[in-house]
């Protein structure tokens, strides 16, 4: 039976894919240091929050022994006697009964059960929602997601993984407030290892002397690129998308084929948003500071910093937009039109002609 078991729920953008490369990087170094990641690869995490939530898009393509890799994961952690980290942001935003079953299945192989929880300011979160929902197909524009998310009208599915006290409502029934972690992103400008050193803090493990260079590539994208992505997500037919196009979309094609194909310029969350987003932060901050969990950092760090300046997505001219179309076809070996609507057109045609289907989930 496990002494503790760790369970990190999210949120999106808060920097868990940077904790989970470094977890994975060194998983036999934390073993040895008494921290198991039960499973085989990654994956298993992300297989398991599906499992746990029903995402029922992927649950229908597991086979009987894939449904079991929840129930693997439990097991190997009820045979280990020490530490036990799970986690995936998509447990975030399961719902209320999965939560509550979850929670008991991990109380009976471990002594102790603890939730986990990181959260990163919502004035950086938001552009990156948007960013990464681009290159998973959306097509709203940035402008239009922000006001939509302000008014909560039809982004129930951003704030269900980014309401933070309604995550930890779901997440901590049952669980003593001690046993519940709350880990803040640093602000810009701290130290890179900061995320990775406060989350070692909770989990008790050392991890200092630890390569902190991430293995998994970067593959963050400036406005122009996103608003091209966007519009080729336009052209996209509808009846064509799957898992398999969104794969590849947000994985070697961003990585490989888009990124970098325009000059570097970052996201900023435009100044006429600013004045609401911190109102709602400091409403989360001041929700957050009335209870009494285990918080690793400063709530402070969950208010967004003075608007800075940049252009939006929606600021890119075409004339921006066909260079970087052209450099994306290049790459493709893809003849460039000289017009952008066929540009995107080519595109689009190109993501779909070289989707292949997506490896069955690993077994642990």
């Amino acid at each position: 039976m496990a002494r503790r078991a760790f369970l990190h729920v999210g949120t999106a953008k808060s920097g868990t894919t940077y904790l989970h490369d470094l977890w994975w990087q060194h998983r036999e170094t934390l073993r040895h240091r008494g921290l198991l990641l039960p499973g085989a690869v990654m994956r298993d995490h992300f297989v398991a929050a599906a499992v746990v939530k029903g995402m029922d898009a992927l649950v229908s393509r597991l086979d009987e022994e894939q449904l079991r890799t929840w129930d693997r994961l439990l097991e190997r952690s009820g045979e280990w006697s020490d530490d036990v980290l799970i986690s995936h942001e998509h447990f975030s935003d399961s719902p209320p009964e999965a939560a509550a079953g979850a929670l008991d299945r991990l109380a009976a192989v471990a002594d102790e059960v603890h939730l986990v929880l990181t959260v990163r300011d919502l004035g950086r979160v938001l552009p990156s929602a948007w960013q990464q929902r681009v290159k998973q197909g959306a097509r709203q524009p940035f402008g239009r997601f922000l006001g939509s998310a302000r008014r909560g009208d039809g982004e129930q599915k951003f704030w269900r993984y980014q309401d933070v006290p309604a995550i930890l409502d779901r997440w901590t029934v049952g669980l003593p407030d001690e046993r519940v972690h709350l880990v803040t992103v640093p602000p810009s400008g701290a130290p890179r290892d900061e995320l990775w050193r406060r989350a070692g803090t909770v989990l008790g493990v050392e991890v200092t002397g630890l390569d902190t260079v991430p293995r998994l590539p970067n593959d963050s994208i400036g406005i122009v690129e996103a608003e091209l992505l966007r519009r080729v997500n336009d052209r996209f037919p509808r009846e064509r998308r799957s898992l398999d196009v969104t794969r590849y979309r947000k994985g070697a094609f961003t990585r490989d084929v888009l990124a970098g194909s325009a000059p570097a310029e970052p996201f900023v969350l435009p100044a006429k948003h600013h004045e609401w987003v911190r109102e709602r932060a400091e409403a989360m901050v001041a929700t957050l500071g009335e209870r009494s969990y285990d918080v690793v950092g400063d709530l402070d760090d969950l208010l967004p910093a003075a608007p800075l300046a940049g252009r939006t997505p929606e600021e890119a001219d075409d004339a921006e937009l066909l260079d970087a179309a052209t450099v994306v076809l290049d790459r493709l070996g893809v003849a460039p039109p000289e017009a952008l609507d066929d540009a995107l057109e080519l595109i689009a045609a190109e993501l779909l002609a070289r989707t292949v289907p997506d490896p069955e989930p690993s077994r642990s």
